[in-house]
């Protein structure tokens, strides 16, 4: 987080004018107090005139002479010398702005509130109207500089604002905190969350792109510092108003030069599971591996950590079924009797020693799972539910990671659970094709067919439930197909705005599901996605790499996947 900040991966075309634009804290000047020079007396262009209406200035590489205020635009250390002038009064004219940013090779700079005359060439860094090359800059006296208040709703370019210092009223929301640690920005959205185009609200949304928030490194150490950071930072944070300067108008960014009010209610715990139902959780584990340095904790003091974390949000889950994805997946050895994987027995060890024996968690297996180095696992607790026969994995071409299967007799009836862990949405090489459904979509609808057919020659009676990781939104194509066979949504009745379980650049995503056979449904009495990873920051994670204040051993940010749970009533 002592990093020099830098634009985000949606502004690239930003990033030379943060070198230039980010910094200046009541920055002290050689010229201030002077009185007014001869360059005061004459006629200066409007700086509205000089960033025209367009993206680019009708006047550029022309030199020209202007005359503002400096305002207020906060930079870390290491950042070429440079200024925000702006006019006053401030308000934007129209399309066209009343701020710009004058670029200067000098560490004695003007304080903000000075007024001055400047003479420079009209350039765009990257795209961002600035003034460089200056000759002669003038102190003309003093102004009493306030931001503009402009009240913004969903637009999507801030050109007309660009260098200007402005007070924004919206219903300002925390929707990206991946870049917080790395670069010290935030994403933001000025119409509320945002969702993947999947999800059953996306098309409902106002359209708006993310807007990155830069300069938020100070005020997320001061929130970490008084231990609050999950209350600021949690996604779904809001705020009414902020105080920055634009620095670019598309894609918007903005410089904080006031802390910002973000607030966050905790997360709803798990609900008490129901008199005589039955409880099955799901959770991707990101990448448990004990082989460390290959994927997820690199030493021993962080996959004890990561292996804490998981425990506590596995048992706080009750569940009497687990189901898990993203073990690291061991060879089963030259005999073929599959033995459930160490990362599996290292997991269960921990968590069975926290828990009294009579709710201690079992795990039968037999075959394997030799197609991937991550696989999905089972785990029960045998003084509740008894399994029938031992878990299998569906057997088809089509699945990347193949679906395991274990089926329980429970009050005289075999429910079947199939833990699922679909083909990621990441693009892995170059020249994927990435449609409405990401990379792997055609996979995964192949994957989905595949888990119908499995499901299909299962022999009758039986209830069936589809839980885990299937990489897709509700309204994409793998949950369709199993929808079209029979399969109901178990989470159809979770509120729209409380269904997702990944965050992923600005959007929220149902990623993991549980889907259920018509009988099965029909004695659902319970579903729950439990907001503990997705919304949380990640340097409340188990890496070492984050602040040593940040860590505690407790649920939240176990994972980056939010665990869910369904309760029936059988």
């Amino acid at each position: 987080m002592d990093r020099a900040l830098q634009l985000p991966r949606r502004a690239r075309s930003s990033k030379q004018l943060l070198a230039f634009c980010t910094g200046l804290l009541a920055l002290g000047c050689a010229t201030s107090g002077e009185p007014p020079g001869t360059m005061c007396a004459g006629p200066a262009l409007d700086i509205a005139e000089l960033q025209g209406s367009g993206a680019v200035s009708p006047l550029l590489d022309e030199r020209v002479e202007i005359e503002g205020s400096v305002s207020v635009a906060p930079a870390p250390s290491g950042a070429r010398p440079g200024f925000f002038l702006q006019r006053e009064p401030a308000a934007a004219r129209g399309e066209r702005s009343a701020g710009i940013f004058v670029a200067v090779e000098s560490t004695d700079l003007p304080a903000p509130g000075q007024r001055l005359r400047v003479q420079g060439r009209v350039a765009e860094l990257d795209g961002v109207t600035a003034l460089v090359s200056v000759e002669r800059i003038e102190p003309c006296g003093r102004a009493a500089l306030s931001p503009s208040d402009i009240e913004l709703g969903s637009e999507p370019d801030l050109e007309r604002w660009e260098g200007m210092w402005i007070r924004a009223r919206a219903d300002w929301t925390l929707v990206d905190s991946s870049e917080l640690e790395r670069r010290g920005e935030l994403g933001i959205s000025p119409v509320g969350r945002r969702y993947a185009t999947g999800h059953p609200l996306a098309q409902a949304q106002a359209e708006g792109a993310v807007w990155t928030l830069l300069g938020m490194a100070d005020t997320a150490r001061a929130w970490l510092r008084a231990g609050s950071l999950s209350e600021h930072l949690r996604l779904g944070a809001r705020a009414r108003e902020l105080t920055a300067v634009v620095l670019s108008g598309a894609p918007a960014t903005l410089l904080a030069t006031e802390p910002v009010e973000l607030r966050a209610p905790p997360p709803v715990p798990p609900s008490a599971v129901p008199d005589d139902a039955v409880r099955v959780a799901a959770l991707n584990l990101n990448n448990y591996f004990v082989q460390l340095g290959a994927r997820g904790a690199g030493s021993e003091p962080e996959l004890s950590r990561q292996r804490a974390k998981l425990v506590a949000a596995l048992h706080q889950l009750d569940a009497d079924i687990l189901a898990l994805n993203e073990l690291e997946n061991q060879s089963p050895g030259p005999s073929g009797n599959a033995a459930p994987p160490r990362s599996l027995g290292d997991l269960l060890g921990a968590l069975n020693s926290e828990l009294p024996d009579e709710l201690g968690y079992s795990v039968s297996e037999s075959g394997a799972d030799d197609s991937d180095v991550i696989r999905s696992a089972i785990v029960y607790r045998n003084r509740r539910v008894r399994p029938s026969g031992p878990a299998w994995f569906a057997s088809s071409p089509m699945f990347q990671r193949a679906p395991l299967f274990q089926s329980f007799e429970i009050r005289g009836r075999t429910l079947s659970v199939g833990v699922v862990h679909l083909k990621s949405k990441l693009c892995s090489g170059a020249g994927q094709i990435i449609g409405a459904e990401g990379c792997g979509a055609e996979t995964r609808a192949a994957e989905a067919r595949a888990l119908a057919a499995a499901v299909a020659s299962l022999p009758e009676p039986r209830d069936v439930l589809l839980i885990g990781d299937f990489n897709s939104d509700a309204l994409e194509t793998p949950l369709l197909e199993l929808k079209r066979v029979g399969f109901s949504d178990l989470f159809a009745g979770v509120p729209a705005e409380d269904r997702y379980s990944y965050a992923f650049d600005g959007h929220a995503s149902q990623l993991d599901h549980a889907l259920a056979s018509s009988a099965l449904a029909a004695a659902l009495a319970n579903a729950q996605i439990w907001h503990i990873n997705a919304d949380e920051p990640e340097l409340l994670g188990y890496g070492l790499e984050h602040p040593p204040p940040a860590y505690r051993a407790d649920a939240r940010r176990s994972s980056d996947h939010d665990p869910i749970l369904v309760d029936f009533a059988l």
